[in-house]
């Protein structure tokens, strides 16, 4: 892959995960870039280098995956980089299993807690089950396409960047929409009722 390709693909996925206003899906990864600027930068080396050693398809995944970590450069100036990305990929391998797990782990949650303990705080359990660690960010995006509840939380000065995170995930995460709802019916009735 030319590496002026790769930094368009790098300036397209920046721009998605870090503005609300640009998203990828809609403008089908078409940035405006101009060679010249690119070849002036001082991070061609990490750039050619993603270039000559992935194809296009994972030069993707490995900038969503370092973007979902928390990277704001996706990844191309960290070391860490090809550890998110082989964590992305297992993560995206067990994405049902860790659905499951993640569902039980809520469920305990909720009963151990009670109901209504769960319910009371600032902000919804499933949001601070995130972010203590407890459940993966692939749960609140399944969670999202199934059953939509990000958009009212998006104006929360506290749950913005988040709600910002999974709605800009989204496209990156693909199941099965109506086989994974009659998969953990049960479990997505009790989370709800409760």
């Amino acid at each position: 892959m030319d590496p002026f390709d790769v930094y368009k693909l790098y300036l397209a996925l920046k721009l998605h995960f870090t503005t609300e206003s640009y998203d990828i899906t809609k403008h089908k990864g078409v940035v405006r870039g101009k060679r010249e600027t690119f070849l002036q930068r001082k991070d061609l080396t990490a750039i050619r280098k993603l270039a000559r050693d992935f194809s296009k398809k994972e030069i993707i995944e490995l900038l969503v995956a370092n973007f979902v970590s928390g990277n704001k450069w996706g990844g191309i100036f960290d070391e860490n980089c090809k550890n998110n990305y082989k964590d992305y990929l297992t993560t995206r391998k067990r994405l049902l299993y860790n659905l499951d797990t993640d569902l039980d782990n809520i469920l305990f949650r909720m009963e151990k807690e009670g109901a209504k303990s769960a319910m009371e705080g600032t902000h919804p359990l499933i949001f601070r089950m995130y972010m203590g660690g407890d459940i993966k960010l692939e749960t609140l995006v399944i969670m999202e396409k199934i059953y939509p509840f990000v958009e009212d939380y998006k104006n929360d000065f506290v749950l913005s960047d988040f709600c910002l995170l999974v709605q800009k995930y989204k496209p990156f995460v693909h199941i099965d929409k109506d086989n994974v709802k009659q998969r953990f019916a049960g479990k997505f009735a009790q989370c709800l009722n409760q």
